[in-house]
């Protein structure tokens, strides 16, 4: 990813609408699951300036949040975040031994790799997380959605909900809830990135909104956010799964698809 892409999000993570509402959809589908787990390492893959493993650890008072990020670019940015626990790592290969996370957390990583990637990147995740632990991952949907920003941050796929749920299942991990994201806004969306084709368009939507349309953004998101509590919603920009790691002599130990 281009180096300005890191500038960008340092500069906007806190308050642009985007980051501000995927957060609050983040806390949503999560809350339950760390209430009822307690203290848990947490390990986020692919966590570029780090904000979202500080805003993680401090959300849910976790005891320690890991990062890792490929590139050293993002490095650059962790001790300016009070990310003291990272590494420059491959997701295709993790410094850490079997077993050691209680969740593992991926938020826009495997979109930018090949299939084969991909596939490695979801198993090393799975070998790091410990029985019973969990992992959310989250990666842009729909590939005819391509746009400019996808040529700014190197997409290489964006998912299906039916492809990220296969991929995770054929690691072992038993699917607990899937949902697309970012619904309420998608008709937006859609018209802006298929104009961006149209005119040829290479530059990122990871820029400074008006405060009142950025405002109201956020508030649309942060509705929506509030509704992942309590239904999955059929469509969005962004895919997300939460799964588990099945525990020895338990069901669904060996990855058998779940009701869901």
């Amino acid at each position: 990813m281009r180096k300005e892409e890191y500038d960008a999000m340092f500069e906007l993570e806190e308050r642009l609408w985007w980051y501000q509402g995927m957060r609050a959809i983040t806390g949503a589908i999560l809350d339950r699951t760390l209430r009822e787990r307690g203290d848990v390492r947490l390990l986020d893959v692919g966590c570029g300036t780090g904000y979202s493993a500080v805003w993680l650890r401090d959300r849910f008072k976790l005891p320690e949040v890991v990062g890792v990020d490929l590139f050293p670019e993002a490095a650059a940015f962790w001790h300016r975040r009070g990310l003291d626990t990272a590494a420059i790592s491959s997701v295709r290969q993790l410094p850490f031994t079997e077993g050691e996370f209680g969740i593992v957390t991926c938020f826009d990583v495997i979109y930018q790799l090949s299939s084969e990637d991909a596939e490695a990147a979801v198993a090393e995740m799975t070998r790091v997380l410990a029985p019973g632990g969990v992992l959310l991952i989250r990666e842009p949907a729909y590939d005819w959605l391509r746009g400019g920003h996808d040529v700014a941050v190197a997409t290489r796929h964006r998912y299906r909900l039916s492809e990220l749920r296969r991929m995770l299942r054929s690691t072992g991990l038993v699917t607990k809830r899937t949902t697309y994201a970012n619904c309420l806004l998608f008709g937006l969306a859609v018209g802006h990135r298929l104009l961006s084709k149209l005119r040829g368009d290479e530059a990122s939507d990871v820029k400074a909104v008006a405060g009142p349309l950025n405002r109201a953004l956020a508030s649309v998101l942060k509705i929506e956010a509030s509704l992942h509590r309590y239904t999955v919603f059929p469509f969005g920009l962004s895919v997300i799964i939460l799964a588990e790691k099945g525990r020895p002599g338990h069901p669904g130990a060996t990855g058998a698809p779940s009701a869901r």
